[in-house]
């Protein structure tokens, strides 16, 4: 029974000025940093036997904090990089939408097909994915972590479980959840967990049950 366990890496410090990344650098923030450990403290009593990780610096960095935790080899791959942003890339979402209006809105109007300038798309995405969710077929581990990013991270979970256009856009991922896919007989189930608790049943996400 396989277990993918779909970790985003903590907060950074253009996520919290909403600039875009894509496959730029951005270093974590303290939250960052946090999350990562929770996440880390988390996947400990989970039966993690490997990892793999997108090469850029804030999922290294988040890999890095995790793996303090698990002690496990992690193998980086650039087919689960973060979407490409193109001529995006470093711009505030605000500017964004200030320089390239008509890119932007026809972006809103098809948020799966519609490439900005030198941007992927999702098929782009998804084209990249499927050989690296194949390949772990073949991975003897039953329990693998991998930690990713929002965008490429929902194109991963929407592969494995077949979903659609309109069920793969609407997958939401804070810094501070992991999906869970599991092999079952018959098909594929989904939780995820929320700041270390959980699991929870499905994709959609519960806050945490706050101290009364």
């Amino acid at each position: 029974m396989k277990q993918l366990y779909f970790v985003r890496h903590g907060q950074t410090e253009w996520n919290a000025i909403r600039r875009m990344q894509g496959q730029w650098n951005s270093d974590l923030s303290p939250l960052g940093r946090e999350q990562a450990r929770v996440n880390g403290e988390l996947l400990a009593g989970l039966g993690i036997e490997t990892i793999f990780a997108s090469p850029l610096d804030r999922t290294r960095q988040t890999a890095e904090i995790i793996n303090g935790y698990l002690g496990l080899p992690v193998t980086y791959d650039e087919r689960i990089m973060e979407w490409d942003c193109g001529d995006w890339s470093g711009y505030l979402y605000a500017e964004v939408m200030a320089q390239w209006p008509d890119e932007w809105a026809a972006l809103q109007a098809d948020r799966f097909h519609f490439r900005g300038p030198n941007c992927e798309n999702y098929p782009d995405m998804f084209a990249r994915a499927r050989p690296f969710l194949a390949e772990l077929e073949h991975v003897p581990a039953e329990r693998i972590a991998i930690v990713s990013h929002g965008m490429i991270g929902k194109v991963m979970i929407a592969a494995v479980l077949g979903l659609g256009e309109e069920e793969t856009l609407a997958i939401s991922q804070p810094n501070d959840v992991i999906f869970v896919t599991t092999e079952v007989p018959g098909g594929m189930t989904a939780s995820h967990y929320v700041a270390g608790t959980g699991p929870h049943p499905g994709l959609e996400i519960r806050a945490p049950e706050q101290p009364a």
